[in-house]
């Protein structure tokens, strides 16, 4: 009988919207999905709490009785989940967990810890697979306009598996996808910012000096650059969704364009 007042008292899980921010303010029945959004929760949710390219922030009072994921953002607050509370940031460098946003001295030191990080990293592609990075670079220069397009119909297919292995997450199938699909899109993403990188790179060789003109330096410093500008209040956070959608679409093109499908197909010899 508990359980029963429990759940009528529950409002309706609401229903996932792409770039729309989620406030739960009230007893909620779970699942909260947010596309491209992020999920604010100050009251207690039966369920789950997934952000797809978002954050989850749990105000103070947020009680919620399942697992707090965030992909391609953060989980923070004061509130408490009763199962995991992850956040797979947009740097793509593992789980950061349950945190609360820096501020100050303290924020200065974690951007310039991702633009570090970016450097290394991309330097580290450039020496240990060159023709992954030359591949996403070419792409882009191959087909301008159209990478950026490829990049948006790859991310949302990958919504889609992601919401489809979320709905049968409680299997090993289902948790093995949805680990797949982030493992992959984390991938497809580094890759290809690093590809973004190389071009831009390229681009500048006139204006650099000759010590600077070489594949790793040129990279690196326009990696560098590309990372710090992604730090820049509003036009950062423009700017360097530009560069992620551009970068997975110049890894999912080039991807295509090595199919077999892709390439045309040979005359047939007069006989």
């Amino acid at each position: 009988m508990t359980a029963l007042l429990l759940a009528a008292a529950l409002a309706a899980a609401p229903v996932p919207q792409v770039g729309v921010a989620l406030v739960i303010e009230r007893p909620t029945q779970g699942p909260v999905v947010a596309v491209l959004g992020d999920i604010t929760v100050s009251s207690e949710v039966v369920g789950d709490v997934v952000a797809l390219g978002g954050d989850v922030e749990l105000a103070a009072g947020a009680v919620v009785r399942g697992d707090v994921v965030a992909l391609g953002g953060s989980a923070f607050g004061a509130g408490t989940a009763t199962g995991r509370v992850v956040g797979l940031g947009s740097l793509g460098f593992g789980a950061r967990g349950h945190e609360t946003r820096p501020a100050g001295s303290v924020a200065w030191g974690m951007g310039l810890l991702r633009i570090g990080l970016w450097v290394i990293v991309g330097s580290l592609l450039v020496l240990l697979a060159p023709q992954a990075v030359r591949c996403a670079g070419e792409q882009v220069v191959r087909q301008l306009w159209q990478t950026p397009v490829i990049g948006v119909l790859g991310l949302l297919v990958w919504v889609v598996t992601v919401v489809f292995a979320l709905g049968v997450t409680a299997t090993p199938l289902g948790a093995g996808c949805l680990l797949l699909a982030v493992a992959l899109l984390l991938l497809a993403k580094i890759v290809g910012v690093v590809g973004a990188a190389w071009v831009l790179g390229r681009a500048a060789v006139p204006a650099l000096p000759a010590a600077w003109r070489g594949e790793l330096p040129r990279t690196g410093l326009a990696t560098l650059v590309l990372a710090a500008l992604s730090t820049i209040p509003i036009f950062g956070s423009a700017l360097w969704l530009v560069v992620n959608v551009l970068g997975v679409g110049a890894v999912v093109g080039a991807l295509l364009h090595r199919l077999p499908l892709a390439r045309p197909l040979p005359r047939l010899a007069a006989r």
